[in-house]
């Protein structure tokens, strides 16, 4: 046995025992630590995953996180343009059916502008241009998930009772939705756009009065209101079709964006497959050693000391 240096005994020092209980616990704390290695490596191999706790690599948690509520966000800008794709759907549907109700009208206005109608005529007109009046305000009455689809602010009572909307609730009130971060788009028109602020009910109405009094001059003039309430009505179908644009460069953005964030996660997050498996073979090559080093240590007895 090594002597200590003169003097060290009074200067605190002391010799340092290696036992084998020493050695038994120290190989085992390896051994232990080897295994659970080998078990995040064979983990890691098999799943593709490499990031599975935040305690694997914090700072690429954070990005992971990050990207991940960026995603969830982009699954709620997905709804919210499916919603306002049916909303506005739903809208062109109504024009269309307005736009052919004003072409009738004009077709029975100009029809009894002429010499040959008299008032029997004119009467019989006037049923038909009323019922258009009715066909046209239920239009205003479409009601979508429960609400008035053109209810504007007052969604949630009917917009067109009559074809004078009341004051105290009128159908104005812009629907928007949020398609990015801080990006809003408007959806469909509400129904002070649509059957007010256009004319429509001003020129049918002022058709109607002039068949039900039999004045020519009247239903001449209505032809013009007619006609500016058509155009009106194009123009509405023309904003509306740059809105539904608006909505699908909105929705290429979203695929972007979202491809992108999935590339990025899958960076922070996802193992390298072939470097996954070269790890987990040299863990497992390493562990044999180490099985095989302290099988041979711990195996020493006190004779081999004295050999």
């Amino acid at each position: 046995m090594r002597r200590l240096p003169e003097g060290a005994r009074s200067q605190g020092w002391c010799p340092l025992r290696i036992t084998n209980g020493i050695l038994q616990r120290e190989a085992l704390r390896s051994l232990q630590q080897g295994q659970q290695g080998i078990a995040d490596a064979r983990e890691r191999a098999s799943t593709g995953v490499r990031v599975a706790t935040p305690s694997d690599d914090p700072v690429a948690t954070s990005g992971i996180m990050e990207a991940s509520g960026s995603l969830r966000a982009l699954e709620q800008y997905r709804r919210n343009l499916s919603t306002a794709r049916t909303r506005m759907a739903m809208e062109d549907g109504v024009l269309e059916q307005m736009s052919n109700a004003l072409i009738r009208a004009r077709e029975l206005g100009v029809s009894q502008a002429t010499a040959t109608a008299d008032a029997n005529t004119r009467q019989t007109t006037k049923a038909e241009i009323d019922g258009l009046i009715d066909f046209v305000r239920e239009l205003g009455n479409t009601k979508l998930a429960g609400a008035y689809l053109f209810g504007g602010a007052y969604a949630d009572s009917e917009p067109f009772a009559t074809t004078t909307p009341d004051p105290l609730r009128p159908p104005s009130g812009q629907h928007q939705i949020e398609v990015g971060s801080g990006q809003v788009v408007p959806t469909n028109h509400d129904g002070q756009q649509i059957f007010v602020d256009t004319g429509v009910f001003a020129a049918l109405e002022r058709l109607s009065t002039g068949l039900g009094n039999n004045d020519v001059n009247e239903i001449t003039a209505s032809l013009g209101d007619l006609d500016n309430a058509f155009q009106a009505v194009q123009d509405v179908i023309g904003e509306l079709g740059a809105r539904m644009n608006a909505l699908d460069i909105a929705d290429a953005n979203i695929e972007t964006l979202d491809i992108n964030l999935q590339r990025l996660r899958s960076d922070l997050q996802d193992a390298d497959i072939q470097r996954a498996v070269t790890e987990l073979v040299a863990r497992q090559s390493t562990f044999q050693a180490a099985l095989l080093a302290n099988a041979e240590i711990l195996n020493t007895s006190l004779t081999d000391f004295l050999r």
